[in-house]
């Protein structure tokens, strides 16, 4: 369901620098020892009206047929991606219409908008030898249609080079940059556009001292940076290492243990003694990820970590705790799967009455392979954010800040060839709190098409 609203609120930008060293770590390794890798790569609407629907289905299916037409004439015979192309080309449409896109409370008067996404992409992915070159490239232009002075042209790409000098030494050098707009969910920078650039360079090795086990061993630079200067997640650039070991068993389940130590300093922030805002922090984690087959329809995957987090100077700010990041999955039948998720994290937050968050996240989502064109998505979920560290004395019975936020989101693909794609979902959400400013209720319904050759 990509093309929904991510079903967790918040973009966790440290704990994707995490995840990035587990899912990058793993290579499958043939039996006879030569096959090293086997990766995949101004108006307050009440509801979605007939009339605003009917003018979204409008103009997307406009823009779609167009960009269908470019297409059909710039190459006539249907040519699509093979899974033995080196390179792969993409191109997509999407228009979502959002009723409420400053995630604003009903008496604020929410304004709706209609968001139109143009994505070209490339993807590379090459042998030589031992070596493997991975690269996923895209430009999304995003416009909006009321809110024009948020409109901007986002650059992401994906690129490793999984390589591999004989049989018992291994690793990865990848390159990852994400640009997203700003979620108002949690940050309510209105009137000014705020763009998120999130960079990660990374470079692991493994030492195969057995046929299943490994030690090691990685460094990593992580930053973020904001258009628009902001102190609930203010930019960064950290710096760290890991150390592990890692086990791959024969049917290719696998553990994986690591420490991992991070050092930041907050690039543009002014230090500012009063609001306790610190120029640098350290972070250590402790985790275990694993993926694991329990029987020929089952799988449990995710991560367990411990993670510590101090401040040069304010120890106020500082927090640690559990956190996870879990998934079982169930193939219900051949055309069919339910997958049961849990998150829990801990995420910096730092104003006068809070310095982090806790969020607890369960999530069902279920997938149907209706025909062998289409393909149906569901998912419901629920997620609790608890606000903690405030570094003033709240008043008398005031509580420290607590977020509930319910999801429900539903999608349909259809594959018209196996070049082209057409989709289209509705995503219902509502956020309770004991802050009434903080409340907000959204509908978004869009359509896409997507291209692959």
């Amino acid at each position: 369901m990509e093309d929904m609203a991510h079903w967790i609120d918040t973009q966790h930008l440290l704990a994707k620098a995490r995840q990035s060293l587990i899912s990058g770590g793993i290579q499958g390794r043939a039996k006879n020892g030569r096959q090293l890798w086997d990766r995949e790569s101004g108006r307050r609407p009440g509801r979605l009206s007939r009339t605003r629907w009917h003018a979204l289905m409008k103009t997307s299916l406009g823009k779609i047929l167009s960009m269908i037409s470019c297409c059909a004439l710039l190459q006539p015979p249907p040519v699509w991606a093979d899974e033995g192309d080196v390179i792969n080309l993409s191109a997509g449409v999407s228009v979502l219409s959002d009723d409420n896109l400053f995630r604003l409370p009903s008496s604020a008067d929410p304004q709706s908008d209609t968001i139109t996404t143009t994505t070209v992409g490339l993807n590379l992915n090459k042998a030589i030898g031992l070596q493997r070159v991975i690269a996923n490239v895209k430009l999304i232009d995003y416009r909006y249609q009321r809110n024009d002075y948020l409109d901007f042209l986002a650059l992401n790409y994906d690129a490793k080079w999984l390589w591999a000098a004989g049989t018992r030494w291994t690793g990865e050098l990848a390159f990852q940059r994400s640009q997203l707009p700003n979620n108002y969910a949690n940050d309510r920078t209105l009137g000014r556009r705020n763009v998120q650039i999130y960079l990660l360079n990374r470079f692991e090795t493994n030492y195969w001292f057995h046929s299943s086990w490994a030690a090691v061993a990685g460094v990593l630079r992580t930053s973020l940076e904001n258009q628009v200067t902001t102190s609930v997640d203010g930019d960064y650039e950290a710096d760290g290492y890991n150390l592990g070991l890692r086990y791959l068993g024969a049917s290719g389940n696998s553990l994986t243990a690591r420490a991992i130590h991070l050092e930041g300093t907050y690039s543009k922030r002014p230090f500012n003694s009063f609001f306790q805002f610190d120029n640098g922090f350290t972070q250590d984690n402790y985790q275990l990820d694993f993926s694991w087959r329990l029987s020929g329809i089952s799988q449990l995957r995710g991560r367990i970590e411990y993670l510590d987090r101090e401040y040069q100077h304010f120890s106020q700010r500082d927090y640690s705790g559990l956190a996870a990041n879990l998934q079982y999955v169930y193939a219900i039948s051949g055309k069919s799967t339910l997958t049961l998720a849990y998150i829990r994290a801990l995420e910096a937050y730092q104003q006068l009455t809070t310095s982090y968050y806790v969020l607890d996240d369960v999530a069902v989502s279920a997938q149907w392979l209706a025909t062998g064109k289409v393909t149906v998505n569901g998912l419901l979920g629920y997620g609790r954010q608890d606000y903690r560290g405030a570094i003033i004395p709240l008043p008398a019975g005031v509580a420290q800040r607590q977020d509930n936020t319910a999801r429900l989101g539903f999608d349909l693909a259809y594959q018209a060839a196996p070049w082209l794609q057409f989709k289209a979902g509705l995503t219902l959400q509502k956020r309770n709190s004991n802050y009434d400013i903080y409340e907000y209720k959204d509908r978004t319904a869009f359509v896409s098409a997507t291209l692959q050759y």
